[in-house]
Formats: structure tokens, C-alpha cells, sequence
């Protein structure tokens, strides 16, 4: 088993990639902390790892406050003694025409997307530097390296990541911290489905562009499968990455 020992805590893991990752991770032998907003879909996620022979716990709580972003790292380590793997996942997306945003919508992107990351990240690596080392795995998106219509304020987010991540790897490479980031292209989930739809009614033809794009949708599990390796000592010497799972997309 990859992960064996090992202790992690994955933002966002009621649903979706997020899921699929503390799936993934519980597989290969971790014990893993789901965070969610809904406690019912992160209970669900929990239960049914421990009914498959792994080992999880959940905590409920918004990664956009900081009392919550101690929160979660305490939980984990009062849960499991330490925190060797971070996966920030949690996020929100909005698609609306840039001139149509308010206020309020750009705070509310911003908030979820790159001040909660930032947060969980700040603590997650207090813990980890006290321990002596540890994987932070940030969830970016091809929108963090190319742009998109109608995506401002999630590109603003993603690409904001990508930079947060490489600063973090330089500073605490030191530490043995390392720090990375995917950047997944169009992925079978809710998110990937209300992305279609919405180009769609915008008159943007989103099968035509996934096609000519990356070919086909991305699957959570094409994913799940990168964010183990960068958990994994298989990656011992990848540090600052920004990793497109996009089929290409990103290539061209």
C-alpha cells in the first residue's frame, strides 16, 4: 500500500473528485479526514470507506473561515496523531458574463477558492513543520493556466493557486513540505455537468469545445489516481508542479 500510515485530510470530499480522493487514499492504506459543508453527504463518504475495510473520520466546517481551518486540523490530528497529506479540494465555481458580477459573487469565488485554500494550507503546514514534513496537494484546474469564457472570477481562483503553490513549495522545501497542484480539464461530476449546461445556454457549444479540447470528459478517478502519486513517495522529488489532467487540452 502507497499510503500506509500515513494521515490525511481532503477539503471538499463529500461528492465528486474530492470523494474519489479519500476513496483512493483509504485504499491504499491511509486513514483519511472528510471535510465537508454538508455533514450528511461527508458522513456518507466516512461510512462507506470504514464499511470497505478503511479507516475514516469527518468534520464539518467552512474552509473559508479560519476558526474552521484550525478546526480541521486539529480534528485530524487529535483524530489520527499527525497530517502527512493536505488536499485542499474544496471549491465553488460561477459562470456569469464578467461585466454581470457582483461584488458579492467575486467574494464569494474568492472566498471558497483561494482564501480557504490559503487558510487550511497556513495551518496544515504549522502541523506539518512541527512534524517534520508532509504533501500539500491543491486542487487548481486547467482554468489556472488558460482561460475560459464566462469564468473570471473561477480563473482569477485557479490561477491565484498556481502561484500559491509555487511560492509554498519554494519556502518549505527546506522543511521537506512539498507543494502541488492539479489542474484538471472538464471531469465527470456536478460541476462538469452544470459547466455544459451553462455553455450550452449561453450559446457556446460545450461538446464541440470538449472534443476539439481534450477529447473526451476526465473522469474522478483519472484524478484520484494523479493526487496518489503526488501523495505517494513516488513523488518524493516533485515539488511546485502545476500537473494539467486534461487529456491535452492544455497542450495546444
Amino acid at each position: 500500500m502507497r499510503l500506509k500510515d500515513k494521515v490525511a485530510l481532503v477539503t471538499g470530499a463529500g461528492a465528486g473528485i474530492g470523494k474519489a480522493i479519500a476513496e483512493t487514499f483509504a485504499k491504499e492504506g491511509a486513514k483519511v479526514v472528510v471535510n465537508d459543508m454538508n455533514p450528511a453527504t461527508a458522513q456518507a463518504v466516512a461510512d462507506g470507506i470504514s464499511k470497505g475495510g478503511g479507516t475514516a473520520a469527518f468534520v464539518q466546517a467552512d474552509v473559508s473561515k479560519e476558526a474552521d481551518a484550525v478546526k480541521i486540523v486539529k480534528f485530524t490530528v487529535d483524530t489520527y496523531g499527525s497530517l502527512d497529506i493536505l488536499v485542499n479540494n474544496a471549491g465553488i465555481e460561477l459562470i456569469k458574463p464578467t461585466h454581470e458580477l457582483t461584488e458579492q459573487d467575486w467574494d464569494s469565488v474568492m472566498n471558497v477558492n483561494l482564501k480557504g485554500l490559503f487558510l487550511v494550507s497556513k495551518h496544515g503546514v504549522i502541523q506539518m513543520l512541527a512534524q517534520g514534513g508532509g504533501s500539500i496537494i491543491n486542487m487548481s484546474s486547467a482554468a489556472g493556466i488558460i482561460g475560459f469564457p464566462l469564468l473570471a472570477s473561477y480563473c482569477a481562483t485557479k490561477g491565484g493557486v498556481v502561484q500559491l503553490t509555487k511560492s509554498m513549495a519554494l519556502e518549505y522545501r527546506p522543511a521537506n513540505v512539498r507543494v502541488n497542484a492539479i489542474c484538471p480539464s472538464l471531469i465527470e461530476t456536478d460541476l462538469g455537468d452544470r459547466f455544459v449546461e451553462s455553455y450550452n445556454a449561453a450559446g457556446i457549444p460545450a461538446e464541440e469545445l470538449l472534443m476539439s479540447m481534450q477529447g473526451r470528459m476526465g473522469t474522478v478517478q483519472d484524478v484520484a489516481g494523479v493526487a496518489l502519486f503526488l501523495a505517494s513517495d513516488d513523488s518524493s522529488f516533485v515539488n511546485g508542479v502545476a500537473l494539467p489532467v486534461d487529456g491535452g487540452a492544455c497542450a495546444g
